[in-house]
């Protein structure tokens, strides 16, 4: 429990100001921009379908590289931990999509006054279940590299192959070749097909970590 309060508070916290800083950039850029032309797409859904994602993996990366030691180092178990970063990846999942969320409705208003043009987003559950995988990918690779070192390697292609499934008609993400129709043949499996990426990612970062060899970062 201490190391799942002190995920939510410490990096949720800090998730949450680098949103906040992000957001007020790319709203000042949206006016300078304004400038020079009429503004026709929402900076904020370019920020939060291409750079949210890569952002939740490098979260996902430091938990396992740099705070599954020094959890070991002071008594917690690796399946304690792993409960944990597994919990609390839910929680800022459901975090990040909020701040999504609330950057959206605040940008509306702003181009609405303005009279500017945004372009469409994806659903809210949409977001939270890509946040959720490029999280536990983001695990799931730190993982493997730090067990197997450049062997590693070899998980790119299942991780790439999970955060794929996040991407095929995303709005703000831009398509994939040759899977454009895949969401739409689908339907509401789609989703399912998110939920499974990330229990794969999950099992898979537990198959690899429950018993590898830790070093204390400094």
């Amino acid at each position: 429990m201490k190391i799942f309060r002190h995920m939510v508070v410490t990096l949720t916290s800090f998730c949450a100001m680098v949103a906040g800083g992000t957001f007020a950039f790319v709203l000042a850029l949206t006016f300078v921009v304004s400038i020079f032309r009429h503004v026709e797409i929402s900076a904020w859904n370019i920020v939060a379908s291409q750079v949210g994602p890569w952002f939740l993996l490098w979260i996902g990366v430091y938990v396992i590289h740099n705070m599954l030691p020094i959890a070991v180092a002071h008594g917690r178990t690796r399946r304690e931990f792993f409960l944990a970063a597994s919990g609390f990846s839910v929680v800022l999942a459901v975090a990040m999509t909020l701040l999504e969320w609330v950057g959206f409705l605040v940008e509306g208003g702003i181009y609405s006054l303005m009279d500017w043009r945004g372009d469409a987003h994806g659903t809210q559950l949409a977001y939270f279940l890509m946040y959720l995988v490029w999280f536990a990918v983001g695990m799931l690779c730190a993982a493997a590299f730090d067990r197997f070192g450049p062997g590693g390697v070899f998980v790119l292609p299942v991780g790439l192959a999970l955060v794929v499934a996040t991407r095929v008609r995303f709005p703000g993400s831009g398509n994939l070749p040759y899977v454009d129709e895949l969401p739409d043949l689908l339907g509401s499996g789609w989703y399912a097909a998110l939920v499974a990426s990330f229990v794969i990612a999950l099992a898979g970062t537990w198959a690899i970590a429950r018993d590898m060899p830790v070093r204390q970062r400094t």
